[in-house]
């Protein structure tokens, strides 16, 4: 089964304070959903660069270090899971 991120306004980058949107400058509520949804990535120690979509690719902004227990600002997440 494939997993994927809910592209709704609680992991949008435009949704500021848990209740306004900076980009449509309106209320919104975390469950909501529009077409100026960008991704809002958030780092957790388990978010290293083995789960990371960018890991030994071309988009890796750091390949020389880019290892297990490395996080970085441009990570960004598998959307599926791995059986």
């Amino acid at each position: 089964m494939d997993l994927k991120l809910a592209k709704c306004c609680g992991n949008c980058e435009f949704f500021l304070d848990g209740r306004i949107c900076s980009k449509k400058e309106i209320s919104v509520t975390q469950n909501q959903v529009c077409d100026a949804y960008e991704f809002k990535a958030v780092l957790h120690r388990e978010d290293d660069c083995l789960k990371c979509s960018k890991f030994q690719t071309s988009n890796c902004a750091h390949p020389k270090v880019a290892s297990e227990g490395i996080m970085c600002t441009v990570w960004y997440p598998r959307n599926s899971a791995v059986s």
